[in-house]
């Protein structure tokens, strides 16, 4: 997370993690739906901004080793550890800058912008210089992934914000204490539910998004006519490219949007679907393998991305048994060390199911 006066997240530890809503290749595809000529991601300069300890970034760049990624953040801390993960992981296309938004000259305009977790939670003049520099960096056809809360649907969590706030001051205790007190307390189911919801989310993402030192919600009509001043033109949601409206987000109580982003002077043809190629049939290697970024991710109790960047947690034992697949140990072999390190593991369909979300190489 990235902050304009490098305060509020310089030290913050914001949990990895890999976000689907702006994998490029999907968002690549939303736009070329949408009759857009947008890059191919494989070789692409990719920019991730606000990208912490690079998880996300990261994962792209192991993806295609043809594309040049860059991720920034303002934070000398996580930049050190993302900087750490992409010697050990062995990533040479990718390097992270420690900067605020508005030092940061790149070299080049990118292909792909990527600021998720961002926009909500900077002060208006940074969003503001957000939509400009998406507006002088981009490529022609390039496309930027932009996600923020949504008032429509955060205007009662606030109000429950604002109530563990108090608990807070008055009880000089943590966010996550004053919500259980609060929900000891609580009148109404729908309140019980927001305090569950906020609970389980966990103190570190509490601390970037729902208690965050800026946490502000903006409607889908504000967003767009901010980008639309600084010319660029909304495709719609980054993930399937629907445009919804105020009026919708109203009766859904919509609280999130991913939305994409292109310049408003690119050549936009007829809308085309992308050709749908054959699923992909993983099978299990007679020996398997994680690659090097997601040995790194293993051993260091990380998130695993998928082939859809979605993010998957697994408990220790299973993670001895992932970091068991160097390559050297037969299927055989790996089923022995599962008994031994997992005994409670299934472990042939649990393999089965690893390698059909694509983890193994």
């Amino acid at each position: 997370m990235i902050f304009e006066d490098g305060i509020a997240w310089r030290d913050a530890d914001y949990p990895p993690m890999s976000h689907p809503s702006a994998d490029v290749a999907v968002n690549a595809a939303v736009a070329w739906a949408a009759g857009l000529a947008a890059p191919e991601p494989v070789a692409a300069r990719i920019l991730e901004i606000g990208c912490a300890e690079g998880h996300h970034i990261l994962s792209l760049a192991n993806r295609w080793p043809a594309s040049k990624c860059v991720g920034l953040d303002v934070s000398a801390k996580a930049i050190q550890r993302a900087r750490n993960r992409t010697e050990r992981a062995d990533l040479a296309n990718v390097h992270f800058c420690e900067a605020r938004l508005s030092e940061f000259v790149p070299d080049a305009p990118f292909d792909f912008i990527i600021a998720h977790g961002f926009f909500s939670w900077v002060p208006d003049e940074v969003k503001v210089g957000l939509m400009d520099f998406i507006g002088k960096n981009l490529t022609p056809h390039g496309t930027a992934v932009v996600s923020f809360n949504v008032a429509a649907g955060w205007k009662e969590r606030m109000v429950v914000v604002e109530k563990a706030r108090a608990i807070m001051a008055a009880g000089e205790v943590d966010a996550m204490e004053a919500l259980a007190i609060f929900r000891a307390v609580a009148e109404s189911e729908r309140e019980l539910f927001l305090i569950d919801d906020m609970l389980a989310k966990g103190a570190a993402v509490l601390a970037h998004d729902d208690f965050a030192p800026v946490m502000d919600a903006w409607s889908l009509g504000a967003f767009v006519k901010l980008a639309e001043s600084h010319g660029l033109c909304w495709i719609g949601d980054s993930l399937t490219g629907e445009k919804g409206d105020d009026a919708a987000d109203l009766v859904a109580g919509t609280t999130f949007r991913s939305e994409l982003l292109c310049r408003v002077d690119a050549v936009n043809g007829e809308g085309k679907k992308p050709a749908r190629g054959t699923a992909l049939l993983r099978t299990i290697p007679d020996f398997p393998k994680l690659d090097a970024w997601r040995m790194l991710c293993a051993r260091e109790a990380l998130p695993l991305p998928d082939a859809d960047l979605k993010p998957c947690m697994f408990t220790f034992p299973q993670l001895k048994v992932l970091i068991a697949m160097d390559g050297s140990h037969s299927v055989y072999d790996l089923a022995r060390h599962a008994k031994e390190v997992a005994p409670e593991l299934d472990f042939v369909p649990w393999l089965r199911h690893v390698a059909e979300r694509g983890l193994l190489g």
